[in-house]
């Protein structure tokens, strides 16, 4: 198209090229005490933008020395995110309202099944065109408006950060009143309207330390920590589990939880709707993955190397699931009660006060930090990290991202009180579904079905680009008028979901609860189709491409001189050390 911009060919860093060097005497103090620290960070000569506040290393394509992630990355990545105490108690709201067991498990096969191939499918933008997902919300949403997307993202991977974080720290509690009983009785002058016991919160602050180095593992190796938690978590659960059935004498036939003997009962349309909206609630247990996937499938080697996603989704968490309800029903007759929690499990370990006790209870609370520490790795701080890098690419790259969203989950939104007493505010947090589900069904309708696949990833980069829509508003109304279109009918169903959750009501007929029942399929089809609809009668022609241009070429030959000056730096004995290799992206 002759109005299609461009990019340089031979176009020179903006960070060499256009920022002024500095006199004598205007060296800030910060910078003469640590010369290798910079506010501002480092940005590609490669980079399609054309300023520093627009993108950064980080935030460009991913090179291809960078693309380190094969198809066993990406089942570590799963393994270790599947193995996580939120998914061990997927299934106990399920049978708290009244379906059996069997279909609990039947609403997390079809939900995850469902959920692996959105992830798939959408991650196979990220895995071809390497970008991260704030970048790709430009191409439907236009530029303006992928801010409201992308923060809609950012604020709930920076929430269940903190959320995660706080089950860290009841982890690291464990683990220290296993190794010191008497922590246990440190005196509490923390108000109990806060959720948190002094015990509580040294313990919270110690895990938020803990995680800070973690959080610092750059990108193309926090592969490997994921294939040791895939490994650790497996292990740590399934004793967990072999501990409780042996103490319940080996069976788990008479629990409730298996024989639906004091459960609610439900039958007919109630059970039916039931069963819409537990699905409802698994597939918006991943539904943020499932939007901005393309933050770590932008790291495969080739494309297909993430196909396998679809497979071990479903897969690794129904057998998550499915131990979680047959643990929960050992502790029926092992301790008197059903008990979903794992951790509270561990606790009665130590009960007894032996040594042995007390040292399996250690372990196992050191594996359960590791299963905490990769979920915030996997399904949030990184997440945050590329969002937190869209409104500020010059000063913020990943790993200052991670650490940023660290300290605002688990400090700024209380998140010890969110798990204590905001019954609303969680609700809030699992009926959000159906704001992501629109998203990401724009997302993929855009890319596969309006443009082919045919984009300009240079064009992403620029703020004038064919992208932009509209030179005023910088905004592609067709996707504004479909994600409200996806989104607004349900509204009414998701605010007399928080009231239910406050232990109020409302007037929302029947038919709004319903609807938002099916809240995520219900947005993102209509979403999809309205958008394709736009689009077929309402076309952007300038934005339409014959042919996809994905500046590969220029990425390709940047990566290849900065390999080349790598290795020519390292003969000259300029090789960093092991330590500061580990932690070099």
């Amino acid at each position: 198209m002759d109005n299609k911009s461009a990019y340089p060919m031979e176009k020179t860093s903006p960070s060499s090229s256009t920022v002024e060097p500095v006199g004598t005497g205007q060296v800030g103090k910060l910078r003469s005490r640590m010369p290798g620290f910079s506010l501002a960070v480092k940005q590609e000569e490669s980079s399609f933008a054309r300023t520093p506040n627009a993108s950064n290393a980080d935030f460009d394509p991913i090179p291809p020395s960078k693309r380190t992630w094969n198809w066993g990355a990406y089942v570590a990545y799963w393994m270790a995110d599947a193995w996580a105490v939120s998914n061990w108690e997927v299934a106990s709201s399920m049978i708290a309202v009244g379906l059996s067991w069997k279909m609990a498990i039947g609403a997390c096969v079809l939900g995850n099944t469902l959920m692996g191939l959105v992830i798939t499918t959408n991650g196979r933008i990220g895995a071809t065109l390497h970008t991260p997902f704030p970048v790709l919300a430009r191409m439907p949403f236009g530029y303006y408006f992928s801010y409201f997307v992308v923060l809609s993202r950012c604020v709930l991977a920076i929430v269940w950060l903190g959320v995660q974080t706080t089950t860290g720290g009841q982890c690291m509690e464990v683990l220290l009143t296993a190794i010191w009983p008497s922590f246990a009785n440190i005196p509490n002058t923390i108000p109990l309207s806060e959720g948190i016991t002094t015990g509580g919160m040294c313990a919270f602050v110690l895990y938020f330390l803990l995680q800070l180095p973690f959080l610092c593992i750059p990108y193309t190796k926090v592969q490997y920590f994921f294939a040791c938690k895939s490994v650790i978590a497996p292990i740590v659960f399934i004793a967990i589990f072999g501990s409780t059935l042996h103490k319940a004498g080996g069976t788990i036939s008479n629990s409730s939880v298996i024989t639906g003997i004091g459960e609610p009962k439900i039958n007919g349309s109630l059970l039916v709707w039931a069963f819409f909206s537990n699905l409802n609630g698994v597939l918006g247990n991943y539904a943020t993955l499932g939007l901005n996937i393309a933050d770590f499938s932008r790291y495969a080697n080739k494309p297909s190397a993430q196909n396998v996603q679809a497979i071990v989704i479903p897969i690794v968490f129904t057998i998550v699931g499915l131990l979680g309800i047959f643990t929960a029903a050992a502790a029926e007759p092992a301790y008197g009660k059903v008990m979903w929690n794992p951790i509270d499990i561990v606790k009665l370990w130590m009960e007894s006060g032996s040594h042995a006790s007390r040292a399996a209870a250690a372990f196992a609370a050191i594996g359960l930090l590791i299963v905490t520490l990769g979920i915030n790795i996997s399904a949030n701080s990184i997440s945050a990290a590329n969002d937190l890098m869209a409104f500020c690419p010059k000063y913020i790259n990943i790993r200052r991202g991670q650490l940023l969203a660290a300290v605002i989950g688990s400090w700024a939104f209380v998140p010890w009180k969110i798990l204590a007493s905001a019954a609303k505010f969680l609700a809030f947090l699992g009926g959000y579904t159906i704001f992501l589900g629109p998203m990401t069904s724009i997302l993929m309708t855009d890319y596969f079905i309006v443009r082919k696949t045919k984009v300009s990833v240079p064009d992403m980069y620029d703020f004038h680009g064919i992208y932009r829509y509209s030179p005023k508003f910088g905004t592609n109304w067709r996707a504004v008028v479909a994600f409200f279109i996806g989104c607004t009918p349900a509204l009414p169903g998701f605010v007399d979901n928080i009231q239910q959750a406050g232990g109020q009501k409302t007037s929302v007929t029947i038919g709004g609860q319903h609807l938002f029942a099916i809240g995520y399929i219900y947005s993102f089809f209509a979403a999809g189709i309205f958008y394709w609809l736009f689009n077929r009668f309402f076309p952007h022609h300038e934005s339409m491409l014959d042919h996809a241009e994905t500046g590969e070429d220029v990425i390709a030959a940047n990566d290849a001189k900065n390999a080349q000056e790598r290795r020519a730096s390292w003969s000259e004995g300029h090789k960093p050390s092991v330590v500061s290799r580990a932690f070099q992206v």
